[in-house]
């Protein structure tokens, strides 16, 4: 349903010689978005054993808060800066 919480993961990948500029880039897109009205979580994993391996865990309270984010500047900023080789998202529901 269109008004469910919405709670997905994103595995994020660094271009090589990358991964310092988007740790910051990541720190801040998190810094903003967690002040969202709409947003209950969003939190940034780095994987200790593979560094510029990243895994994002968010919920946002339903579909058009998620719209609401990723109409905001700096989430489009984020995701222009080009340092990701490779991001996969998947929309999870709790059962």
């Amino acid at each position: 349903m269109a008004d469910e919480k919405l709670e997905m993961t994103a595995f994020i990948t660094a271009k090589p010689g990358k991964e310092a500029q988007l740790r910051v880039a990541l720190r801040e897109v998190v810094a903003k978005t967690v002040e969202e009205p709409g947003c209950i979580l969003f939190k940034i994993f780095e994987d200790l054993e593979n560094p510029g391996r990243f895994v994002l865990w968010e919920i946002f309270e339903n579909r058009e808060a998620l719209r609401v984010h990723i109409e905001k500047d700096y989430t489009k900023a984020y995701f222009a800066t080009g340092f990701m080789e490779r991001t996969q998202v998947m929309k999870l529901k709790s059962f």
